[in-house]
């Protein structure tokens, strides 16, 4: 499924690490650079570059966290919304094709067992413990 979206994203111009820095900040604006790199899985300098990267074609802007003045917080311009709309575009067609012949309670299932491993594998549930 992320080859498949990413070869979407591809055609306007974002790779997989500047897709999931719009799509991390549209579930949450306005996050650490830390907290955004933790939540994305990738090292705080290479998340750096994508930001620079965005903030140059002005997707996104950095501010000065007013409790912490050495940290920046990013968000989202108004700018992004266009390439975020195409975004949701793309992961339901992709979200369709990867379901297609799926019943409901198929899909509901899937998304249920989906969830619990990934509770399984981050310890939000039974603090880690296999039931």
């Amino acid at each position: 499924m992320k080859r498949n979206f990413d070869r979407r994203a591809k055609t306007l111009g974002l790779t997989r690490a500047r897709w999931q820095v719009l799509w991390h900040l549209n579930r949450e604006q306005g996050l650490k650079q830390a907290t955004l790199a933790e939540r994305m899985d990738v090292a705080p300098i290479s998340l750096t570059r994508q930001i620079d990267l965005l903030e140059a074609e002005k997707l996104v802007e950095r501010r000065r966290d007013d409790s912490d003045r050495r940290c920046f917080r990013i968000y989202l311009t108004p700018e992004a919304e266009p390439a975020l709309a195409q975004l949701r575009g793309m992961a339901d067609l992709t979200r369709a094709e990867a379901l297609a012949g799926f019943s409901q309670e198929e899909e509901q299932l899937l998304q249920d067992l989906l969830s619990r491993m990934r509770a399984n594998l981050s310890g939000e549930e039974n603090n880690g413990e296999q039931s």
